[in-house]
């Protein structure tokens, strides 16, 4: 009777009487409640309706009655695949294996459960196995298709469904996943031919929908993949991914608020979505609203824990604040998530070189490369960073790379020049110099930095316009968080002394400390109390230890992120903050933007307008900015009645050294210029060397800041008839021992358009004349101003003839410049520009001006 049964149950069974099944199983489990073939075909019945916990349960008790029996557990891990539970899948299938089970199904039912936990490469190797056991089986072929899509091996994948096609030329799971793969590709043209292949079959198929409006929008063809997610909604409303992309094509044609209403519609219809979440955080991000940004990448976090979008939108979110280590840690958990994505790789490459550790940054640019040799941010931020470690040769290669990929990218131009005028290169910058004019100076988001062009024959105005772009580019993302900050000054009680606080990089071994130091000691503490704070590194040198002492407060924000360094300064109820690094290396100026101060000021660091309507005054002094020139300035002007840049009287200057010992010829006059390499530009070197064959046996001793420009300034005097030995290089020396170098020489000539400032007071401190040409721009005019304040205004050029031929005259005279040199060395101590004294009475009273002009 029960093999009877059974046997009706089993024919049932094959003719999918599913009902029939059940009736005939119920019989036998009623009699013998534990029969293992009723348990099992009745769990099997019981799967194919769509019960996958109760085919679970049956077939599970199935397997406890007859745990070796193939087929049991064959069908026991496809329930489990059916009902999700993947890890259980895995496992009852490879018992299966173990038992015996020769079937190709069962290898692919594996490989689907290994696929489900991300085992990829463990489910391709399945799926192959399956393929090898069942030739050409489209649902295998199909399966394994998939597995390779998934590990990145497209063209095998594509070649899967191919095989499927040509089995079964109508299989829609086949065009449309080769439609999938096409598209990964970035062959666009073909996936839409995919997709349109099931459309013939299958007319309202929402989903071929979606995904041709995915096509179309990598296309750019924003308007047509709108109608498609159209399509998709008309065909399925709830389709919530839909929502999303219809929501990322009207974000790219600046219909903003209906994108917001899509992303927050594919919410609404399925909150666990977490791509809808990364979406309005990246929306939220570009609008600077940070918070709300931050939130969204966090939800989609919570959904998704491996998000690749999140942690590089999180990433991205901790680099604008400085917060260095948390940018590392997400852009690290999104390489994980997508290793083999060159965006990956460059987004770690940056976090580390913010962190300082430049080697490992390169190593990661190459690997981005090494992905996607067209990949142009990378290689721009391989040469910013082989800057940084003096490897300039690569750097110019790497920036020429950038500009083969994409001519106007111009930050890469910028770079390029400036690199060219670091190791002296100069053939054709005159054109390169054009052009970043013409096309790239003050356009908006052109990257062009403000410092680069300062040291570039531009004019005050390219220059403000040129600042104006960088201060919206760079500051605006966070500046529009400072409403949210709560930085009210307006119920402020005064202070009984006028807090001013200094903000820098350089508060260690640097030219800027070597000038300040003695400001701090000197400031009048019964009116002024002064924060020093520090965003620069501790290297425990005296200088520090010197400004450390002499300030009432010294605030290490070197680990703060803008923000909280914008709140500490707030905190501290600062009243005048004064920025001493501009736009120069080591620069923050988004805490600047969130305007921690009432009175913000421009001073030192930068010789030029910071173009931003967060910085109230620039400091300066009647030469640099004569009366007039105003407009080229977005501050006020705050002009010293001396010389803007202070001096230390307590630098040291060294033993004078021996001539041969200072690799100079025993005899013959000493020309000398001891500026950066990147403020020598071809018209003033070619009169220096028009000087030099003016006075024979003179030489000219230059700083040697690298092997390159060493090698090509010798080049290029040798051109202009002047023997390479003539000239001489001095290499990197101690302060003291430095400055004891100017003793040797006879005249500093200058460079131009950045004419010499910490360099030409050193000058002037040890007692050698110096010759400058004074122009239009701030930084051209710094040297005349040191000049006039030494007592020695008849060593300021108004034009490059006057200056070649003053210097010749000089050196023919030799009464005269010992003359000159005697007044100098006479006068150093008296002199307005080393009177450090005045100067900070000076300061102090065009501080509280610029306090009392912004209380009324």
């Amino acid at each position: 009777m029960q093999e009877q049964q059974l046997k009706n149950a089993f024919e049932r069974f094959r003719a999918g009487d599913l009902a029939g099944v059940e009736r005939e199983c119920a019989a036998v489990l009623q009699a013998a409640p534990g029969q293992v073939d009723a348990l099992h075909l009745l769990g099997m019945a019981r799967l194919m309706g769509g019960r996958t916990d109760e085919a679970v349960e049956l077939i599970g008790r199935a397997h406890a009655g007859r745990p070796q029996d193939v087929s049991v557990l064959e069908n026991l891990g496809l329930a489990y695949l059916v009902k999700g539970a993947n890890g259980e899948a895995e496992t009852t299938l490879r018992r299966a294996l173990a038992a015996g089970s020769a079937h190709g199904l069962t290898h692919m039912r594996l490989g689907l459960a290994l696929a489900a936990q991300g085992k990829l490469a463990e489910s391709v190797n399945c799926m192959q196995t399956a393929a090898q056991k069942l030739p050409g089986d489209p649902d295998v072929l199909l399966n394994l298709g998939n597995a390779l899509c998934q590990t990145g091996k497209l063209d095998d994948a594509r070649g899967c469904y191919e095989k499927v096609l040509a089995a079964q030329p109508a299989n829609v799971d086949a065009y449309f996943n080769l439609g999938t793969v096409y598209r990964q590709m970035g062959r666009l043209a073909e996936a839409e031919a995919a997709y349109r292949q099931v459309l013939a079959r299958i007319p309202d198929h929402a989903e071929v929908y979606n995904n041709l409006g995915l096509v179309q929008a990598d296309g750019g063809r924003n308007e047509e993949a709108e109608r498609s997610y159209r399509r998709a909604l008309e065909l399925a409303p709830n389709m919530a991914q839909a929502h999303n992309n219809l929501g990322n094509v009207l974000l790219a044609q600046g219909r903003r608020a209906e994108a917001v209403a899509c992303y927050e519609k594919a919410i609404a219809l399925d909150p666990a979505h977490p791509d809808a979440y990364v979406n309005l955080g990246s929306l939220r991000a570009e609008e600077g609203d940070i918070p709300a940004a931050q939130r969204h990448y966090e939800k989609a976090l919570l959904l998704a824990p491996t998000n690749f979008d999140a942690h590089r939108g999180l990433g991205g979110l901790e680099q604008v604040q400085g917060r260095r280590q948390q940018a590392l840690a997400h852009f690290r958990k999104a390489f994980e998530a997508n290793p083999g994505y060159a965006d990956s790789c460059s987004d770690l490459g940056r976090a580390y070189r913010d962190l300082g550790d430049f080697a490992e940054a390169a190593n990661w640019f190459n690997k981005a490369i090494a992905i996607d040799s067209g990949h142009v941010h990378s290689h721009f931020d391989l040469a910013e960073t082989l800057k940084l470690i003096g490897r300039f040769d690569e750097a110019v290669t790497s920036y020429e790379r950038v500009l083969a990929l994409q001519p106007d990218y111009y930050p890469a131009l910028s770079g390029l020049i400036y690199m060219r005028q670091l190791i002296c290169a100069w053939d054709g910058i005159e054109a390169l110099w054009d052009r970043l004019c013409r096309e790239a100076i003050g356009r908006p988001n052109s990257g062009v930095t403000p410092f680069s062009v300062l040291s570039q024959p531009t004019t005050p105005e390219e220059q403000l316009a040129c600042a104006k772009a960088w201060a919206a580019q760079q500051a605006a993302p966070l500046a529009r968080q400072a409403p949210g900050l709560g930085f009210d000054f307006a119920g402020r009680k005064p202070h009984e002394r006028l807090r001013i606080g200094y903000l820098s990089w350089d508060f260690h071994k640097h030219a800027t400390s070597y000038l300040i130091a003695e400001l701090f000691e000197l400031q009048d503490r019964s009116r002024f109390e002064i924060f020093a704070y520090s965003m620069g590194p501790d290297d425990g040198s005296e200088i520090r230890q010197r400004i450390r002492t002499a300030c009432d407060h010294f605030v290490d924000v070197a680990a703060d992120s803008d923000i909280g360094a914008a709140q500490k300064i707030y905190a501290d109820e600062i009243d005048v903050l004064v920025d001493l690094k501009g736009y120069t290396l080591g620069a923050r100026t988004p805490i600047m933007a969130l305007r921690p101060a009432p009175v913000q000021v421009n001073w030192l660091g930068f010789p030029g307008s910071m173009g931003a309507d967060f910085i109230d005054w620039i400091v300066a002094d009647p030469f640099v900015i004569p009366q007039g020139s105003e407009l080229h300035y977005s501050e006020q002007v705050l002009r010293l009645p001396g010389c803007y840049q202070i001096n230390d009287r307590h630098r040291v200057v060294g033993s004078t050294p021996d001539r041969r010992a200072a690799g100079l010829p025993e005899t013959g006059l000493v020309f000398c210029c001891f500026n950066v390499n990147h403020k020598i530009l071809p018209e003033m070197f070619e009169r220096w060397m028009r000087i030099l064959q003016a006075v024979p046996g003179s030489v000219l001793w230059l700083l040697e800041a690298n092997r390159w420009a060493a090698e090509n300034l010798r080049g290029v005097a040798a051109r202009h008839g002047i023997a390479p030995e003539r000239i001489v290089f001095a290499p990197m020396l101690p302060l003291a021992e430095h400055l004891a170098r100017y003793r040797l020489a006879d005249l500093a000539l200058d460079t131009f358009p950045y004419t010499s400032h910490t360099t030409g007071s050193d000058a002037l401190w040890a007692g050698c004349p110096l010759v400058t040409c004074a122009g239009a721009t701030f930084a051209s005019r710094v040297a005349g101003s040191l000049l006039i304040n030494a007592g020695l205004p008849e060593l300021v050029t108004e034009s490059f003839d006057a200056f070649e031929q003053l210097a010749i005259t000089l050196a023919r005279d030799p009464a005269r410049l010992a003359a000159l040199r005697a007044r100098l060395q006479a006068n150093r101590d008296t002199c307005i520009l080393f009177d450090t004294p005045r100067f900070v009475r000076d300061f102090e009273n065009a501080m509280l001006h610029a306090w009392s002009a912004r209380a009324h």
